[in-house]
């Protein structure tokens, strides 16, 4: 295999990571020279532009990527659809006039093997999966107590209580508790708080937060298993991979043996069927980044580049690695989800070897009190929402 750098002329192809140039990224240097007013009025929700480039390296060069051939079977992406840190296999001629690489078909790894002996369940069973619960808030607390009662048994008809007498497994998503900040210096003056008294409120709502989830999940553990995984705004570390929430938030929880604390990205095993899942932070970094019809298309992409996080740590952030990227996919799961996504999604992908994949986009909880109920014996999916006129 040669290098990047010593490329032949005419017709070849190349192997190498993807880098995304966006003129409109934001620039760390200009944090640094323009004011916050400034700043915040520069935040964009995307940042694609029709002069976003790409180019292929190593670690020994780069080369500019021309996308302007069409394939036999379909059109090449667009560079929207593409973003930093993929590895792909481009077919093309070096055009070393313009010092382009002009491609002609591109090849992405495709969807990782699958277990050789897969353990169908042979009766019906159920995952549950939510997310964004935001304990601690105002607002939906009677849909959060409705989805608990849904999910023990105590709530629903004599099918729904069927149901739930048959749920294996509860994944909650990341996002659980939510912490009120504490209030500006420079605004606190108009509400007369003194800073001891602002700390006080807010340590008060961290600890009313804080046992509210307790009890929420000793609910749940009670009757059935129960994984927390932590999110963006769980009090754990913002990089990727999270760790588990410290076991000492539960104390009542954490006295059953059903309950148990993932990290993020999460991988389990229930009865028999791979999951494999993240609390969404993935997902909404490639929203900004790149462009799709769909928003679960960004899901299908991860799992079609065998990558969880390939913008990590480019633009979003993510522990250091020395000896071995944690994100990689090896193997292909019957379910793979992301969770705090604006609204429920899914969809059937199938594999080289004939397996299927239900891909599931979680919706937020704590903005559309739904839930996701996946059969795990025939990967049968559907969303459950809770209402109650009670806010």
């Amino acid at each position: 295999v040669k290098k990047l750098i010593s490329i032949p002329e005419g017709r070849c192809a190349l192997l190498g990571t993807v880098f995304k140039e966006s003129k409109l990224r934001p620039s760390v240097l200009e944090e640094y020279t323009k004011s916050r007013s400034e700043r915040k009025n520069e935040q964009l929700p995307k940042y694609v532009s029709e002069d976003d480039s790409l180019v292929i390296e190593d670690n020994h060069a780069r080369i500019p990527l021309a996308f302007t051939g069409v394939t036999s079977e379909q059109k090449l992406p667009c560079v929207a659809s593409l973003p930093t840190g993929i590895v792909v296999a481009v077919l093309g001629k070096n055009n070393t006039q313009k010092g382009e690489f002009v491609v002609e078909d591109i090849v992405f790894p495709g969807l990782p093997p699958a277990r050789e002996k897969r353990q169908i369940p042979e009766d019906e069973q159920y995952v549950v999966l939510t997310s964004g619960l935001r304990i601690g808030a105002v607002t939906r607390k009677m849909d959060l107590q409705l989805m608990i009662d849904y999910i023990i048994g105590l709530a629903g008809s004599c099918i729904d209580q069927s149901k739930a007498a048959k749920i294996a497994q509860v994944i909650v998503a990341g996002n659980s508790v939510i912490i009120e900040e504490e209030e500006d210096a420079e605004y606190a003056h108009f509400k007369k708080q003194t800073k001891d008294e602002n700390d006080k409120r807010v340590n008060e709502g961290i600890k009313n937060a804080m046992q509210d989830m307790d009890l929420t999940f000793t609910s749940l553990a009670s009757s059935v298993n129960l994984i927390v995984m932590p999110g963006e705004n769980d009090p754990t570390n913002i990089t990727l991979p999270q760790k588990k929430l410290p076991k000492f938030f539960f104390r009542s929880a954490a006295a059953y043996s059903t309950f148990k604390c993932a990290t993020n990205p999460c991988g389990i095993e229930v009865n028999g069927r791979v999951l494999l899942g993240t609390s969404g932070q993935n997902i909404d970094n490639l929203a900004k980044y790149t462009d799709a019809e769909k928003p679960i298309e960004y899901l299908e992409r991860t799992l079609q580049w065998r990558h969880l996080a390939p913008t990590a740590p480019d633009t979003l952030s993510c522990y250091a690695f020395k000896d071995g990227d944690p994100f990689v996919i090896d193997e292909c799961p019957d379910i793979y989800f992301a969770g705090n996504q604006d609204a429920f999604s899914t969809k059937i992908i199938e594999g080289r070897e004939g397996n299927k994949v239900r891909l599931v986009l979680v919706p937020d909880f704590s903005k559309t009190s739904s839930v996701v109920l996946v059969n795990l014996k025939n990967l049968e999916c559907k969303e459950i929402t809770f209402k109650s006129s009670q806010k």
